[in-house]
């Protein structure tokens, strides 16, 4: 009713004004009709253009006319319910809504204290000060047209227990001992139950004040957690239980000097009082063919070498400490027997080190030892003790050694087989342990090997179709067909063995990849008034055009993930064989997909269901460990740690589906590229929410493959580098795809920025010369459309650039 009473005012107002706003019949016919074609300077063939301020309150400027403003419509916040706790952050709550922008937010009752919604864009957020029951708050959206309601409803929880703090981290008990530890100091909220986790050990426990008191009854070193808790929630921390054993006492043996024969009979235990005893050690070893027994300490066997007398420390340990004693062994000598070498099979590598290959005999000691025939070149026998060391110089085959060992009672007599091979295939590499290749361009991917040579390369699964292993274990060749990333195994092989090492390859064909997910898919007509999707990165791609070419959804490859970028959140989950498609494309089929916390898309479970995907409501970046694919908002509340971990997740071989627009953040926060939320990880991602506006009415039929940034700017450098034809309607794509991208990134965006410069670079900077009165020169626009592509970057380069560069 307002605006037919507006517009009656203004007839009246329109009727009664004189001049040339009077009525027709009231002018005299002596005027002669004016042919602007012929006179375009006459003053009533002036064109009147409308600007913003032409507007009325309630209208839109869309850039050549005056709208009728929407109200805003469907505002959602994305949860219906909260539950916070008193002193801690809520996750900020972003609105979305349908129609134009709000001008005023309002929330009744009062928010507790603590919580506000933001009135310029609606953002509710806060740090809650007091408890408040379940209570529900209206928020009301509005504009000169209308408004939107939507009603949240809040309850604070008291503050949990803060922290909690034991005189000591570590309780030290004895078996069958009292111990324990008094209550801790608590900070924050009073508890009211307190748990372990594991349970204590037996004989112990813990009361109500936190105390831990009892009589340990089994041995352990063990860790628990402590949590006390109220309706506020809990705090933990961590304890660590020892229980030890009495420690040994009066350890001795049967004598303190022991004089044994070789081949002898040997056996002897020790007494000690105290605990159980669970670890015995003796220093130094014993003689050849005596032994040491781990679990009584008995010295038992037939000594097999001479041994002068010497000093052995035995040592007797348990959980409570340990206790040494010494004694004193000597074995007299017999005739050598039973010599051998361990390992006897040797199996050596060129300049392989042997480090004292030692024998061992029972038996008297030998005095010196002999050889047949000569050890390899690089090896030697030490003819006193029979040590065999040194460097394998040269190959050999497997060849049998006959060792002898001699002292005064007679000798004994060994074999050894010695062979002399190539080290096995080490220190092989390659740049990098993934590579991203382009489909029908060529590869080289060098190998670099500072180890051995290699007598053969194998692969496992095959490469890539037109792709190929060198002799030196390098990848080359032009891949022909798109395939998904596949870990393969190079194998390198010689006569000292083989090694295999892995690498990771994609062969991706973006043509391929539109052509998949636009296949026989139908045009849109969606609602909101949406962003630019800009695929600014090496391997995004745009899917979708408003009515005026802009590219509202695009899709890129992210590491071995995928993504795909719409321009209004409400698009996401729009019943359209599009959405689903791109479901299948990013996520995979059968997907555990994640809907997140916030984002308002939790009505789509049940569709994806039927697809046969598995779904998880309320997910946070905090766990994406169970899901495939994350399914959020452009605009959400996540800070740089939630954004490292997104970008891993994608890089990782995780799916990302994201919708939103940034226009409406802009009017009140700046630096789109860098600080809108959904912005923060366009660098890796390559898809950049544009502030500039486009139509809610799709094309997704597919597009002109300039319309991919990366394509244009390599289009423009063949067409002054390689002289490749580009007609106008090319140069004119080429035009709108590239600067869409540039008049909104800033230099820092170097794998957009950086073949643009080098085009600059390689194709010349332009020269205009200047005009005078009696000359016209200049630069006209139009004439050659490739000129005007690259006389817009250099306007922006001489614009952005640092004075030095």
């Amino acid at each position: 009713m307002e605006s037919m009473k507006s517009i009656s005012f203004l007839l009246v107002f329109l009727l009664l004004t004189p001049g040339c706003l009077s009525m027709p019949w009231g002018q005299g016919n002596d005027s002669m009709e004016i042919n602007c074609e012929l006179e375009p300077n006459d003053p009533s063939c002036e064109v009147i253009e409308l600007t913003e301020d032409d507007c009325l309150f309630n209208e839109i400027f869309t850039g050549d006319i005056c709208r009728l403003m929407l109200p805003p419509d469907n505002l959602d916040f994305g949860e219906e319910s909260l539950q916070l706790t008193v002193g801690i952050n809520m996750q900020p709550l972003t609105p979305s809504f349908i129609g134009d922008g709000p001008e005023n937010w309002l929330v009744n009752p009062r928010l507790p204290e603590g919580l506000s919604l933001d009135s310029e864009n609606g953002v509710l957020s806060g740090n809650p000060d007091v408890e408040s029951v379940l209570t529900s708050y209206t928020i009301i959206a509005t504009n000169s047209m209308g408004s939107s309601v939507f009603i949240i409803s809040i309850t604070i929880l008291p503050a949990p227990p803060d922290s909690i703090t034991y005189s000591e981290s570590t309780i030290f008990c004895t078996i069958q001992s009292i111990c324990g530890i008094g209550m801790p100091e608590v900070s924050g909220g009073l508890p009211v139950s307190w748990v372990v986790n594991p349970d204590l050990p037996e004989g112990l426990e813990i009361i109500g004040s936190g105390e831990i008191y009892g009589i340990a009854q089994q041995l352990g070193d063990s860790n628990h957690t402590v949590t006390a808790s109220n309706d506020g929630g809990s705090n933990s921390t961590n304890i660590r239980i020892i229980t030890t054993h009495q420690s040994p006492e009066n350890l001795y043996y049967s004598g303190h000097l022991f004089q044994w024969l070789i081949g002898e009979e040997i056996d002897e235990t020790p007494t000690f009082d105290g605990g159980e005893i669970i670890l015995w050690d003796i220093e130094p070893p014993l003689p050849e063919g005596l032994f040491f027994n781990l679990e009584s300490g008995t010295i038992f066997g037939y000594p097999t070498e001479l041994h002068a007398i010497r000093e052995h420390y035995v040592t007797a340990t348990n959980t409570g400490g340990s206790i040494t004693t010494s004694i004193l062994i000597s074995v007299s000598d017999f005739s050598p027997e039973n010599i051998r070498y361990e390992p006897y099979v040797l199996e050596l590598f060129v300049n392989e080190n042997l480090s004292n290959l030692t024998p061992n005999w029972s038996g008297g000691s030998p005095d010196s030892w002999e050889i047949s025939p000569n050890l390899p070149s690089g090896l030697n026998l030490n003819y006193r003790n029979g040590i065999i060391s040194g460097t394998a110089l040269i190959l050999q085959e497997p060849l049998n050694y006959q060792i002898w060992a001699n002292n005064s009672g007679g000798y004994a007599t060994t074999q050894i087989v010695i062979s002399v091979v190539s080290l096995p295939p080490n220190e092989i590499s390659w740049p990098e342990s993934q590579y991203a290749l382009k489909s029908n361009h060529s590869v080289l991917i060098p190998a670099t090997n500072n180890g051995p040579l290699i007598d053969s390369w194998e692969v496992y699964p095959e490469l890539p179709s037109g792709l190929l292993i060198l002799d030196n274990g390098s990848i080359e060749g032009i891949p022909n067909s798109r395939t998904d990333w596949q870990e393969y195994t190079i194998w390198a092989n010689n006569t000292g063995g083989a090694v295999g090492l892995n690498i990771w390859i994609a062969i991706h064909d973006l043509r391929a990849d539109q052509n998949e997910l636009l296949r026989d898919i139908e045009d849109a007509d969606w609602g909101g008034w949406s962003s630019l999707i800009l695929p600014i990165g090496e391997w995004s791609f745009p899917l979708g055009r408003d009515s005026n070419d802009n590219t509202v959804v695009s899709a890129s490859h992210v590491g071995r993930g995928k993504m795909v970028g719409y321009g209004h959140e409400s698009w996401v989950m729009q019943d359209h064989d599009f959405t689903m498609r791109a479901v299948e494309w990013a996520c995979g089929q059968s997907a555990n997909i994640g809907l997140a916390y916030g984002a308002g898309f939790d009505d789509w479970e049940d569709d994806l269901k039927e697809r046969g995907h598995d779904v998880f409501l309320s997910v946070t970046p905090d766990d994406l460990s169970e899901i495939d694919c994350l399914v959020d908002e452009f605009w959400n509340g996540h800070d740089d740690g939630d954004n490292s971990v997104i970008e891993e997740f994608l890089l990782d071989g995780g799916g990302l589906i994201m919708g939103g627009h940034s226009w409406y953040w802009s009017y009140s926060n700046s630096d789109v590229p860098h600080n809108y939320p959904g912005n923060k990880i366009s660098k890796v991602t390559g898809l950049l929410v544009s502030d500039t506006w486009g139509y809610n009415d799709i094309n997704f039929e597919l597009p002109n493959s300039l319309y991919t940034p990366h394509n244009a700017i390599d289009a423009v450098l063949d067409n002054r580098i390689n002289d490749v034809d580009l007609s106008d309607e090319e140069a004119s794509i080429a035009y709108k795809s590239i600067s869409a991208c540039s008049q909104i990134l800033t230099l820092d965006f170097i794998d957009f920025w950086a073949p643009l410069r080098e085009l600059i670079n390689s194709t010349g900077w332009t020269v205009i010369e200047y005009s005078t009165l009696w000359s016209s020169n200049g630069h006209d626009l139009g004439e050659d459309p490739v000129s005007d592509i690259i006389l817009r970057l250099e306007e922006s380069l001489t614009q952005n650039l640092p004075a030095q560069e």
